[in-house]
């Protein structure tokens, strides 16, 4: 399958919560960086090396986040390594954590998220993710800060 029809397939499926076909696409040696790499601030963060440990980056993800919509804006390829912009529009639900601002209830969030894979042997061997952090946390209901 090529890049673009790979990255549009994998986020067709993530739109269900289906992690099959990103869990097949991974290569073994799989590396997965985070948008952010601050302690604290997410349930998610760093690097995350191997299917094992994208598993790992995945269910913190998907433990505070829902995600509904994740609409290609555009698609790029150059040889092997393919970007996606995504407006993204999901739901945090903080399940435990003590944020700051901390609400009851669930925020409906909208995002734009930019994806980068580099391929190799037509598996995902490098992911790395991109989003305004401010934004995020802001709509999460933290305040805007000092």
């Amino acid at each position: 399958m090529d890049p673009e029809k790979l990255m549009r397939h994998i986020v067709e499926s993530f739109e269900r919560t289906d992690l099959e076909p990103l869990i097949e696409a991974l290569h073994d040696d799989v590396v997965w960086k985070s948008a952010s790499k601050q302690e604290n601030v997410f349930r998610f963060g760093g690097d995350y090396y191997s299917k094992l440990g994208v598993l790992d980056a995945l269910s913190h993800i998907l433990m505070d986040y829902t995600i509904h919509q994740m609409r290609p804006r555009e698609i790029l390829t150059s040889g092997n390594v393919v970007w996606g912009l995504f407006d993204v529009e999901l739901d945090y639900d903080h399940k435990g954590m003590d944020p700051v601002g901390k609400s009851e209830e669930s925020k409906s969030i909208e995002l734009e998220v930019a994806i980068r894979w580099r391929l190799r042997d037509g598996k995902i061997i490098e992911h790395q993710s991109f989003f305004d952090t401010a934004s995020l946390l802001i709509q999460q209901g933290h305040p805007r800060g000092n």
